[in-house]
């Protein structure tokens, strides 16, 4: 029963809440995702503290064409295929990116038309691209302000509302296929009423999304990730780490303590409600408390459940509590195991071990597993 009545409250907190924060980006993101089945885009809501609302909507687009042993310079094919099949992944692969950019240029050119300012600049020359939009959708309080980089892109850092498309392809090493990447986003400013920002609380937040982690099949533990200053993380990093985020550089000290929520993989259905009940209750949390400083990101559930043979761990929300680096974190995880969720109080560096999902404790390198981890 309980697991039903999560699936339903997600479902109408989703319908009714989401929809009032789509950017202009969801839609070309939707038609990118119906070319690729996969989407490689990020979605945030920001309070910095500095008095309103950002809105951020990311992605990465681009194009890199396969390399043979027809090619000058390689002397062995990708995953031992032949030229021929390599062309002929080369030719599926470009219908792919003409469909992608294709959808970019169509809804980037109808937003011009509605844009107070836009900027657009394209050069095509010996397989060497540029590609440039920047769009002001709406201005702020004054006259539009621009600035132009050295390398074309425009900037309206006065605005309220922008979105923008940079890419750059040149030839690769062999001169015969392109290598290009790009940057699709949208940006959004809503400023609070008063203009002010207040540290997170994290009790009546906690106290919302406690309950959901409650539930039968739900298996729980302590946890503790530290190092001290004497702790060298770059000389460990690459053995010991999944990932670090280091504002408090060039010391090593930081710790988090929280606890760390464990579904079988069997039981993905009931994963999916949790992971999406926490979602819809963490957006409806920052709807009502929007003053409170936090970073949201909206698809991370999406994101997780993509990696379905790998162990990965990704950052959800995070409420900044207090003076300094300070945080409340939630975290959705996924291995070949299970499904995890970790809700963790964070000090100055927050650095992620590579066997998150076994560890009672890190502390300087020296591990203690939960009970039943295999080693």
């Amino acid at each position: 029963m309980k697991r039903i009545i999560i699936i339903a409250l997600s479902a109408i907190l989703t319908t009714t809440v989401s929809a009032q924060d789509r950017t202009p980006m969801d839609k070309i993101w939707e038609e990118i995702e119906k070319i690729m089945s996969v989407r490689q885009d990020s979605k945030m809501k920001i309070n910095h503290g500095d008095g309103q609302l950002l809105y951020v909507h990311n992605g990465i687009v681009g194009k890199d064409f396969l390399c043979s042993t027809d090619c000058e310079g390689v002397t062995s094919s990708f995953e031992n295929m032949t030229p021929e099949e390599i062309e002929a992944a080369n030719e599926r692969n470009r219908k792919v990116f003409d469909g992608i950019f294709g959808a970019i240029r169509h809804n980037l050119d109808s937003l011009m038309e509605i844009s107070e300012e836009s900027y657009h600049f394209e050069s095509h020359s010996h397989d060497a691209d540029t590609i440039t939009y920047s769009l002001c959708l709406k201005n702020g309080e004054y006259s539009v302000a621009k600035i132009k980089a050295n390398d074309g892109t425009m900037f309206y850092p006065g605005a309220l509302e922008i979105v923008f498309f940079n890419y750059t392809a040149s030839p690769k090493p062999c001169g015969k296929h392109i290598r290009g990447f790009g940057t699709l986003g949208y940006n959004k400013r809503l400023p609070l009423p008063g203009g002010k920002s207040y540290y997170f609380d994290k009790e009546p937040y906690l106290e919302t999304i406690t309950p959901l982690l409650k539930q039968k099949g739900i298996k729980s533990w302590n946890f503790k990730w530290a190092q001290s200053d004497d702790y060298d993380i770059d000389a460990h990093h690459d053995k010991e780490f999944d990932s670090a985020e280091r504002p408090h550089l060039p010391k090593n000290a930081g710790q988090a303590i929280g606890t760390m929520y464990f579904i079988p993989r069997e039981q993905k259905e009931l994963a999916e409600a949790l992971f999406t009940a926490i979602d819809s209750t963490t957006l409806r949390y920052t709807e009502i408390h929007p003053e409170q400083m936090f970073r949201y990101s909206y698809n991370v559930k999406e994101q997780v459940m993509q990696y379905t043979e790998s162990n990965n761990i990704t950052g959800f929300f995070e409420g900044h509590t207090g003076k300094g680096n300070v945080s409340t974190r939630v975290l959705f995880g996924i291995t070949p195991k299970g499904y995890y969720v970790a809700i963790a109080d964070v000090e100055n560096n927050f650095c992620i071990p590579k066997e998150w999902y076994k560890l009672k404790s890190f502390i300087d390198g020296k591990k203690e597993y939960i009970k039943d981890a295999k080693k």
